[in-house]
């Protein structure tokens, strides 16, 4: 049975990493979203395709869209728009709240931490523990 996790970051390199370790684990597929409204309709995708993910993997600071550009052009301009991680992980919950939403970003701090708890994430863990570290711990946590 395959195992669906989605990548929600707006930095590719990011994505990038993560992705390709989490793919060295026997049967699981990896979806990424550059933003938290690309996010939720990916997620809408797979739900329409009676695909449910096992697990959502986000940042808290998301660039968002804009019609000025994508997220990575806001990102590297410096501006924000759109949906953070918490408006994001507060969507996903709506369109299934069975689905099992763990924050990995690099703004761990409790404030952000707290908040996207919250929202009902499961879990937040501060990119200091690695990306192969994480991967493993997803890896465990998929095949529970």
């Amino acid at each position: 049975m395959s195992k669906t996790v989605l990548i929600v970051d707006d930095e590719p390199d990011i994505q990038d990493i993560l992705s390709s370790y989490l793919k060295r684990i026997d049967g699981m597929e990896v979806v990424n979203a550059l933003s938290g409204e690309e996010g939720v309709e990916r997620y809408k995708e797979l739900l329409g395709k009676n695909q449910r993910l096992v697990l959502v993997v986000m940042d808290l600071n998301l660039s968002g869209t804009a019609a000025s550009g994508t997220a990575v052009d806001l990102h590297r301009q410096g501006r924000q728009g759109g949906m953070d991680g918490v408006r994001t992980a507060e969507e996903i919950l709506r369109l299934d709240p069975r689905v099992v939403i763990w924050g990995y970003t690099a703004w761990a701090d409790t404030t952000w931490a707290a908040k996207l708890t919250e929202a009902g994430a499961e879990k937040v863990v501060d990119r200091v523990v690695p990306f192969k570290e994480f991967a493993r711990m997803v890896g465990a946590f998929v095949t529970d």
